[in-house]
C-alpha cells in the first residue's frame, strides 16, 4: 500500500516538473521579444494547470470517481486563465496588442493540463506546434507587412485655417493608399488631423516624408 502511494506521489511530481519544463519553453521565446508574459509566468501557469488537473483527478477518486468533480475544476482553470489572458490585452488607435501572448497564456495552461493528466506525447507535440506559430509564422507575419500595414498618423498643422488647405486626403487617394478613418480636431490655432491608413511599408515611409517635409506641420506622430 504505501508503495502505491510513492508511486502516485513520484508520477504527480514527474507531471508537474514536464508542465514546468514546457510552460519555460513556451515562456522563452515571449521573454525573448520583451512581452509582458515571459519566462516565469508561462511556467507557472502551466505548472498550476497541471497541480489543479492532478487535484481534480485525486479528487474524483475520493469522491468515488465522479466525473463531474474533475471536470468542474477543469473548467475553472480555463475561466481563470480567461482572466489573466484579459489583463495583457490593451486597444490601441488603430490595433489591439496583446492577443497573442493572451492566447500563449492560455495554450500554456491547456498544455499543463495534457501534462497533468499524463498525456506527455499531446503536450510535448502542442508545445513544438506553439513554437513553430510564434517563432515561424511570425517571420511570416513581418513578411506580409511589407505589403500592407495599418498606421495612424496624428498631425498637426499650424497655418492651415481651415480643413479646406489640408489636402492629404486626396494624395492618400491618388496614391493608391487605403484611407480607412479622418477625424479633425483643432486646439489653441492649431488643425489636428488623424488618419488611419493602410498601405505598404514603403508607401508609409513615403507619406511620412512628405509630411516631414511639409513647412505647415508643426508635430507628426504614427504609430
Amino acid at each position: 500500500m504505501n508503495i502505491g502511494v510513492i508511486e502516485i506521489y513520484n508520477e504527480d511530481i514527474l507531471k508537474v516538473l514536464i508542465a514546468t519544463l514546457l510552460g519555460t519553453i513556451i515562456g522563452f521565446e515571449r521573454e525573448w521579444r520583451g512581452k509582458p508574459a515571459g519566462l516565469r509566468t508561462l511556467a507557472l501557469v502551466s505548472a498550476g494547470s497541471a497541480i489543479f488537473t492532478i487535484i481534480s483527478h485525486h479528487m474524483g477518486i475520493m469522491g468515488g470517481g465522479d466525473r463531474s468533480d474533475i471536470t468542474r475544476i477543469a473548467s475553472n482553470i480555463v475561466t481563470g486563465v480567461g482572466f489573466l489572458g484579459a489583463g495583457i490585452i490593451f486597444r490601441g488607435n488603430n490595433h489591439v496588442k496583446g492577443l497573442t501572448t493572451a492566447a500563449t497564456v492560455w495554450v500554456s495552461a491547456a498544455i499543463g493540463m495534457a501534462a497533468g493528466i499524463g498525456s506527455y506525447s499531446v503536450a510535448v507535440v502542442s508545445t513544438a506546434i506553439v513554437w513553430v506559430v510564434l517563432v515561424v509564422m511570425q517571420k511570416i507575419e513581418l513578411l506580409l507587412m511589407r505589403f500592407s500595414e495599418t498606421l495612424t498618423y496624428k498631425v498637426w498643422f499650424h497655418e492651415a485655417h481651415n480643413v479646406s488647405d489640408i489636402h492629404y486626403d486626396e494624395y492618400f487617394a491618388k496614391k493608391g493608399y487605403r484611407l480607412d478613418v479622418t477625424k479633425y480636431d483643432k486646439k489653441e490655432g492649431a488643425v489636428i488631423v488623424y488618419w488611419t491608413v493602410s498601405a505598404s511599408r514603403k508607401k508609409h515611409q513615403l507619406a511620412i516624408h512628405r509630411l516631414l517635409d511639409d513647412d505647415k506641420v508643426v508635430e507628426l506622430e504614427y504609430n
